[in-house]
């Protein structure tokens, strides 16, 4: 009588039930562990410590760019492959030895460049460039004292091209 109960209903072990659901609670537990891992080796970059007091410091720096309109500063950027060229227009005469550009990509803080762009005459500064992903970059250009600034979001396409900031 022990033989036929065996063979009707085999151990639980070797039948498919008991380890499918075994097996989903085991999925969501392998799945958590990577996540964890995931989110361990790639922290989001675009959060900073001391949000707060960047937010307050938002206002000063309004100011420079309010600066920049009343002196009617434009710049004309053309990039090449390694070469950045930037002509610089303004109602009135500004002075400076070099200028400082930085790109800043929206979401990966280690693509960020700041260049010092060197005086090739009077309007026209230049620098040697990183290779630039193409896509969305912000672009903040100041004079090496930083009374002014400007700054504007440019979608970047892969071949040399030229931008222009208000």
């Amino acid at each position: 009588m022990n033989n036929t109960v065996n063979e009707v209903h085999p151990p639980w072990y070797k039948q498919f039930w008991p380890w499918f659901l075994i097996a989903l609670p085991g999925s969501v537990v392998i799945a958590s562990i990577f996540t964890i891992i995931i989110a361990t080796d790639n922290p989001d970059t675009v959060v900073v410590d001391d949000y707060y007091k960047q937010g307050l410091a938002i206002n000063r720096n309004i100011s420079r760019e309010q600066l920049a309109t009343q002196l009617g500063i434009l710049a004309t950027l053309n990039m090449s492959d390694n070469k950045i060229i930037v002509s610089l227009k303004s109602a009135q005469k500004i002075q400076h030895d070099y200028l400082i550009l930085r790109l800043m990509h929206p979401t990966l803080a280690d693509k960020d460049q700041q260049l010092k762009l060197n005086k090739i005459t009077p309007t026209t500064y230049s620098a040697e460039i990183k290779a630039v992903s193409a896509g969305n970059w912000n672009f903040r250009l100041e004079g090496y004292n930083p009374d002014w600034r400007i700054q504007k979001r440019v979608k970047i396409s892969t071949e040399a091209s030229q931008y222009t900031m208000p």
